[in-house]
């Protein structure tokens, strides 16, 4: 079946006050809960419901580009786009002075649907990607490879990109380093894999936040290191208690800007105190600065790099959440001592991968893109954090505590009531979501609560959609 563009459900009125793509958005929304849309039908393309309702095709990409990335169209190329809803929604009613929904909903994910977006945590927002822009220079890139891009043999990637992630760090975060010591790599874990490669870590014990980045945790147990889980409060890692734990490990692992996943950052005291330590201890730190371009009050913090008078800091980025995961595309900042092992070893494992998103990014970064993307995300997640936050107040008060660090792309929402995080998510998740349980990020048992992503949550609507579904699920297990 295809969707026509003469259906009733499909009227706008361009005398509202509403913008028109969000019209749209929620037309195709509307229509799919009542039934007038079904799962696989296909929707128009842009130009003809661009045609067909008289807008601009713009006005139109943008509606089907927030469809796109809530999972609620699936694109198939040449095909074109399909609705994609296997389920169908069931009102959650509660009647008054009644724990229960009336009707729960029914909206269960299956083996062959993409995951909702929506509360994910870690995901930039889709919608908001400048596609148009990327293209473009991908397709310029494409058409004018030289030969020496065509044999591209660096194992520490493309030099020019090297030095446009030198001159970002110099201004952004405070790194002040040479192109020779950037070493492109496969995203945050192909930079973690790499160095767990160049560095001896066989039986070496190796400080943890606890709570801390999942598959970090999994990347340390892989290499033979023997993991140190060290506690964290509100000021960060808790440095005294890693060096009674173990004074003399070979390697700490730190989220200072914005802790992963609790969200505060490694305060100024802390930050000396483990510079110190790391430079007796001749240990390596390795800065995870996830998420550190992410700050919604006053300027991003100073990177730990940017304080490190011993060379001990090993920084790592990423562009996975400042533009997207799929990309696959992180980089490293090595100490001067490290450079010439890593360089040896990288002709072995070749941590970079393939020319062509180097080329991209490269260019994205060089024209000053790169720079307005981050200056305009950072607005639209402040606002998309204060809309997640505020629905979840309204309707979770009872049951959720969400922390007021303003940064980063997820908050945790701790648990107040009496249910365990990983059945809440568990049970959340069915309907196609993707939020994590704190507990299951930690290795002691004394954390309860959600991990909640506001970055691909374009309104209201969308918020109150999902945070009714939460709600359920605290009410069916009340």
């Amino acid at each position: 079946m295809t969707a026509s563009t003469h259906d009733s459900w499909l009227h706008i009125d361009k005398s509202r006050d509403e913008p028109i793509h969000a019209q749209i958005y929620n037309r195709f929304k509307q229509a799919i809960e009542s039934g007038a849309l079904n799962h696989g039908d296909r929707v128009p393309s842009t130009r003809v419901l661009a045609s067909t309702l008289n807008v601009a095709r713009g006005t139109v990409e943008n509606a089907y580009a927030m469809l796109l990335g809530e999972g609620i169209f699936n694109a198939r190329g040449q095909a074109g786009c399909y609705i994609n809803a296997p389920y169908k929604q069931t009102a959650v009613l509660v009647t008054a002075g009644s724990r229960k929904p009336a009707a729960q909903p029914a909206l269960l994910a299956t083996a062959n649907s993409p995951p909702s977006h929506v509360f994910l945590p870690g995901s930039p927002a889709y919608d908001a990607f400048p596609r148009k822009i990327w293209s473009r220079l991908a397709s310029r890139r494409a058409r004018s490879l030289s030969a020496t891009e065509l044999s591209f043999r660096d194992p520490f990637g493309y030099l020019p990109l090297r030095q446009s992630i030198a001159a970002y760090l110099r201004l952004s975060r405070g790194v002040v380093c040479d192109a020779h010591q950037i070493c492109i790599t496969h995203g945050y874990q192909g930079a973690l894999d790499f160095l767990l490669k160049c560095l001896p870590m066989q039986h070496q014990e190796v400080w943890m936040e606890d709570p801390a980045y999942l598959f970090a945790a999994r990347a340390i147990d892989a290499a033979g290191a023997k993991r140190i889980p060290v506690p964290v409060d509100h000021e960060g890692l808790v440095i005294s208690e890693g060096i009674l734990r173990a004074p003399r490990a070979a390697l700490a692992i730190v989220t200072p800007s914005h802790q992963s996943p609790l969200g505060m950052a490694l305060s100024w005291s802390r930050r000396m105190q483990l510079l110190d330590w790391a430079g007796k201890a001749e240990a390596w730190v390795v800065e995870d600065d996830y998420d550190g371009e992410f700050r919604y009050s006053g300027y991003p913090l100073p990177s730990l790099k940017s304080l490190d008078q011993y060379d001990r800091v090993i920084y790592a980025g990423s562009f996975s959440k400042t533009l997207f995961p799929a990309l696959r595309l992180g980089y490293l900042v090595l100490p001067q001592p490290l450079v010439a092992l890593c360089q040896q070893k990288a002709q072995l494992f070749q941590p970079g991968g393939a020319i062509g998103p180097q080329l991209i990014v490269n260019d994205f970064m060089a024209e000053g893109y790169f720079s307005k993307h981050l200056k305009k995300m950072r607005a639209l997640y402040a606002e998309r954090r204060e809309i997640t936050r505020q629905t979840l107040v309204d309707h979770l008060a009872p049951h959720l505590e969400i922390n007021t660090h303003k940064n980063g792309m997820h908050f945790v929402a701790n648990i107040i009531s009496p249910h365990a995080d990983h059945v809440i998510a568990d049970q959340f998740n069915r309907y196609g979501y993707g939020i994590h349980a704190l507990s299951r990020w930690s290795a002691s048992s004394s954390h309860n609560g959600l991990i909640i992503g506001f970055t691909n949550v374009p309104n209201r609507a969308t918020a109150e959609h999902a945070t009714q579904q939460l709600l359920a699920c605290f009410q069916q297990l009340s």
